[in-house]
């Protein structure tokens, strides 16, 4: 077993595991304080309803008992002897990371009763979880054919995002989430590599089990994934895989959908209360007028690079939904700023250039071999304009470009930072990428280039589904929400797969890699160092 450890991962990606896993635990022990990631105190919550046995709690109000962040709890939050249990919004959510993160609660329930040390035990799994997601991405990049050094620094290079080590050092199910769907994408590139049905049906097998593990996100994900691999499925018995496909990529997902309905009446019910939306009449802006007028594109992405938060003692009245009385709570928003963000922010829009490289050299590797298939078609003067004139899927194509370009215009009005110059075109970029790659797929690849413009594709329509999502919540609760980087994750590995793709076809340089890689170790020292102790330290 040893060996075939070794025989699959190199000593390189197997330290640098371990030391993201130290990393996390030491963290998630001594600096992170509880509650000290989104939402930790309802994770730990749902965590500690299994663990003691109080089975999955029911999403409802505090007063009947089924869903509550209980007194214990608050009492630690907001360091009084006479906290209210509190209404638990996270029981919306399937029960797989909170029957995996009840095991260690429950042991150590057995060896101690300190909540200084019960409250963190549940982070370990987020910390072996990151640990594992590092070695995964490994195996993806080698499987597209990556080298060892490339494929060790990109997958390195995640763990040196703050957000990441932070998230992995508390109770939190986006870590276990951003694994499972990494388990997807590694088969899903196997699947169009080798194009066997086995492989097609572990990927589908990886995306139920994320779908049980978060509410809603992974099936805006699954959705493409699975109509891209029943396209890819050979065409013996494509009515058979089709079905067994999908019934397996649905199936954990339906069955809480069901218990949803028994329950409530409404398979996606997340609510947990009968409130009207915020507005009593829906705000009418339109879509670039939302876009030019809220910096909702520099939120998330500075979010998804570093957010830290302090949840605890306060003279604010706040209230939590139910309260019928305000607690004397303060909460705390702190963001990774300065020369760690920018890195961050260069080293991204520099991938996203290449991309765009990769994507013309693409596109004139194919209108190549459409013109010298189509040679003696036409003459002489005219065979050089079959690329433009003669064929509808490159006019298609263009128009495609034309729109990236007219959305980019929208976009490049909204006030963001001073890092203007950079971040304006990553996210045009990126939206120019997904909507080429929509009309590329018409248009025969091998199989490294399909799984790059497959994974532009997804990316472009989870940015979509989430943006629209943000947009409609923005006009019927009057404020921004579903900002937070982490609801990317799921994403995350088909987009760095797409690039690292494009860094192999363009043959960059390990060196600039692992330059580009050291840049965002010493970014994330800097991050915890100069910004994130000192905040921690000052709301303690």
């Amino acid at each position: 077993m040893f060996s075939n450890i070794l025989k699959n991962y190199p000593k390189s990606i197997l330290l640098i595991s371990l030391l993201f896993f130290i990393k996390a635990l030491y963290l998630s022990f001594f600096v992170t304080p509880f509650p000290g990631v989104p939402d930790e105190i309802g994770h730990f919550a749902y965590v500690q309803d299994i663990a003691y046995g109080k089975g999955i709690p029911i999403l409802s109000a505090p007063s009947t008992g089924k869903s509550i962040i209980g007194s214990d709890i608050m009492k630690y939050v907001e360091k009084t002897t006479n906290a209210q249990p509190a209404y638990n919004w996270i029981a919306q959510h399937p029960p797989i990371y909170y029957v995996v993160a009840a095991i260690p609660l429950k042991i150590g329930s057995f060896i101690t009763d300190d909540p200084e040390i019960l409250f963190r035990l549940p982070r370990i799994v987020s910390a072996l979880s990151g640990a594992l997601l590092l070695l995964v991405l490994f195996r993806i990049f080698k499987t597209i054919g990556l080298d060892t050094s490339r494929s060790t620094a990109i997958a390195a290079a995640i763990s040196f995002i703050p957000m990441v080590s932070n998230l992995s050092s508390g109770t939190n199910h986006d870590i276990l989430l951003f694994l499972f769907c990494a388990l997807a994408t590694f088969f899903f590139t196997r699947f169009i590599i080798y194009n066997k049905i086995r492989d097609s049906y572990q990927c589908a097998m990886w995306l139920t089990i994320a779908g049980a593990t978060k509410m809603m996100t992974p099936w805006v994900l699954l959705i493409p994934v699975i109509f891209i691999l029943i396209l890819e499925l050979p065409k013996s018995n494509r009515a058979l895989h089709a079905l067994g496909v999908s019934l397996t990529a649905v199936s954990m997902p339906l069955i809480w959908m069901v218990r949803n309905f028994i329950y409530f009446g409404n398979p996606l019910y997340t609510s947990g209360t009968d409130r009207k939306p915020g507005l009593d009449i829906p705000l009418s802006q339109n879509f670039p007028d939302f876009i030019h007028f809220h910096p909702t594109f520099d939120t998330v992405i500075h979010w998804f690079y570093g957010m830290f938060i302090s949840f605890g003692p306060g003279q604010e009245n706040f209230y939590l939904t139910y309260d019928v009385l305000p607690r004397h709570l303060r909460f705390v928003i702190a963001t990774a700023d300065n020369f760690p963000y920018t890195v961050f922010l260069t080293i991204l829009f520099i991938v996203a250039c290449i991309c765009v490289i990769y994507i013309a050299m693409l596109i004139l590797h194919i209108s190549k071999n459409e013109i010298l298939a189509h040679k003696k078609e036409f003459s002489p003067l005219f065979g050089n304009f079959y690329f433009f004139n003669h064929h509808k899927k490159f006019l298609f194509l263009i128009a495609g470009i034309f729109f990236a370009f007219i959305f980019t215009a929208f976009i490049g009005y909204t006030s963001i930072t001073n890092l203007n110059f950079i971040f304006f075109l990553i996210i045009p970029i990126s939206i120019l990428l997904g909507i080429v790659a929509c009309f590329l797929i018409f248009h025969p690849n091998n199989a490294l280039d399909k799984i790059a413009i497959y994974g532009f594709i997804f990316t472009l329509f989870f940015g979509s589904v989430f943006l629209y999502h943000i947009y409609q919540a923005y006009l019927t609760e009057g404020q921004i929400l579903a900002t937070q980087g982490r609801y990317f994750y799921p994403i995350i590995p088909f987009a760095l797969l797409s690039a690292s793709i494009a860094l192999m076809r363009l043959r960059v340089p390990g060196l600039l890699i692992n330059i580009a890689v050291s840049l965002l170790a010493c970014a994330e020292l800097f991050v915890y160092v100069q910004q994130a102790l000192p905040f921690y330290l000052k709301y303690s």
